[in-house]
């Protein structure tokens, strides 16, 4: 049975091995947090400088470039071979600080709000976060904007083999698989997996509330609101996947089971949520959670036909979906079988197929929605980027050749998407650039070039509240 752990509430030093949550006090001196990295001499090199002028001393042009820098976020991206990570200035169209990483780094999350960048190192077992340097203060009459420099924050996660990290709404669930022993049994892990629930106001207090679970798990925590729903492995022996899911209530730091679902999810692997449904996509079919208020209840959808009967390249067991995408303004969610995309409808419990092409060789690598929902993003493997209209069943608008000569060998790029200026973004390695895409127009906008390969790629800063009311 799952062992509940209460952390401790201590302050912990930075190079304790034995605790998982470091909550060091402090997010720097006020002075730190008052500076600012927009500078009104173009000449400026901000590599060299140590204090900056706080923003209220700028001059128009100054108060302006505050306002761009706010309005169009900033990228956090790390080097290929490199220890230092690098801060892309959107407005300024250049990189504006360089910061020392601790390791290598193996994904760049968004926290939930998109405050934070979230950098996932799994050889060292650390989760560290940086914060955007862009704040909005209230100062009575009136908001304050702000452009500092990019900090590293206190706060550290040390659970092993950080992974999956799934957002629904204001949280996140970032899901630790832990460490099986030889031949994945489920009792005496070397180290047992767990979940931590992420929000951008337990990250600015220096703590996060944390789950240990039974074994080791290559699984995933979805977040709602009070309740998280995680994966668990009791069954299943020699492969870390998951085969259940129990839903936990928190309990100030920590949580505690409040149900297990009788029924299995046999091989676990990819989930996502929206409205009222969890989904969770097994060997069998897709788990379908429903909360109703404090009540969860579970059914599988089966695969149709059309995806079982698929033969996916290299593979020996039957297709099955690995992944999801979700967006805020559906109640559906996207997967992907042996490289072709599904609508999944938790509501009407169907799975069908998307057209996206007439060349049955071609599979999706990587996919994605826009900023809201209105167009679905399709790259292929011969790198091309296929652009779907979602409010027009999935009709073609754009087929953009956004890597004429193929991709990378070391790795598929992921859609980074900038919830402000709606643009997407995605690493080109081979050319040291960054591509900017417009879905709306579907088209390539721009591209961003650099002095070194880049590797991990996030958005982060302030997000711009916008009228969910959007026309093409």
């Amino acid at each position: 049975m799952n062992q509940i752990t209460t952390l401790s509430r201590a302050i912990a030093i930075a190079f304790s091995s034995l605790i998982a949550i470091s909550a060091l006090s402090g997010c720097g001196s006020s002075d730190d947090r008052k500076t600012s990295a927009i500078e009104t001499d173009d000449e400026h090199d901000h590599d060299d400088h140590d204090d900056h002028d706080d923003h209220d001393d700028h001059d128009d042009d100054g108060s302006t470039a505050v306002t761009d820098e706010i309005d169009q976020g900033r990228l956090f991206m790390t080097a290929k071979d490199d220890s230092q990570a690098y801060v892309y200035s959107l407005a300024q169209n250049k990189v504006i600080q360089t910061l020392p990483l601790t390791g290598p780094i193996d994904a760049i999350k968004t926290s939930p709000n998109a405050n934070y960048a979230v950098v996932m190192d799994r050889t060292n077992n650390t989760v560290n976060f940086y914060h955007s340097g862009l704040d909005i203060e209230n100062h009575g009459d009136h908001d304050h904007p702000y452009a500092r420099d990019v900090t590293k924050i206190p706060l550290q996660l040390n659970y092993t083999r950080p992974v999956h990290f799934q957002t629904f709404g204001e949280q996140a669930g970032l899901f630790f698989d832990g460490l099986g022993a030889e031949g994945n049994p489920i009792e005496n892990p070397v180290q047992e997996a767990g979940f931590a629930l992420v929000t951008d106001t337990d990250i600015a207090d220096g703590k996060l509330p944390y789950q240990k679970l039974n074994t080791n798990i290559h699984g995933t925590a979805e977040p709602r609101g009070d309740y998280v729903i995680a994966s668990q492995r009791y069954q299943t022996t020699g492969s870390s996947l998951a085969d259940t899911l129990s839903v936990f209530k928190q309990h100030d730091d920590h949580y505690h089971i409040s149900q297990t679902f009788d029924t299995k999810c046999m091989g676990l692997h990819g989930s996502g949520s929206v409205t009222d449904y969890s989904v969770f996509a097994c060997s069998d079919g897709v788990l379908s959670v429903k909360q109703t208020e404090d009540t969860f209840s579970a059914e599988k959808i089966t695969y149709p036909i059309s995806l079982t009967n698929m033969q996916c390249d290299g593979a020996s067991s039957p297709a099955r979906i690995g992944s999801f995408i979700t967006n805020h303004h559906h109640d559906y969610v996207i997967g992907t079988a042996c490289g072709q995309p599904y609508h999944v409808d938790p509501i009407s419990k169907n799975i069908t197929p998307i057209v996206w092409t007439t060349d049955s060789s071609r599979r999706v690598v990587s996919y994605d929605f826009d900023a809201h929902g209105e167009h679905l993003m399709l790259l292929d493997d011969t790198g091309k980027l296929y652009i779907l209209d979602t409010e027009q069943d999935y009709k073609q608008t754009a087929v953009l050749d956004i890597f004429p000569n193929g991709l990378a060998e070391d790795g598929v790029p992921e859609f980074i998407v900038n919830p402000n200026t709606e643009v997407v973004y995605m690493i080109d390695s081979s050319n040291k650039q960054i591509i900017e895409i417009d879905p709306d127009d579907g088209e390539i906008e721009s591209k961003i070039t650099l002095n070194f390969t880049p590797s991990q790629l996030a958005w982060f800063g302030i997000k711009a509240e916008h009228d969910d009311e959007h026309t093409h």
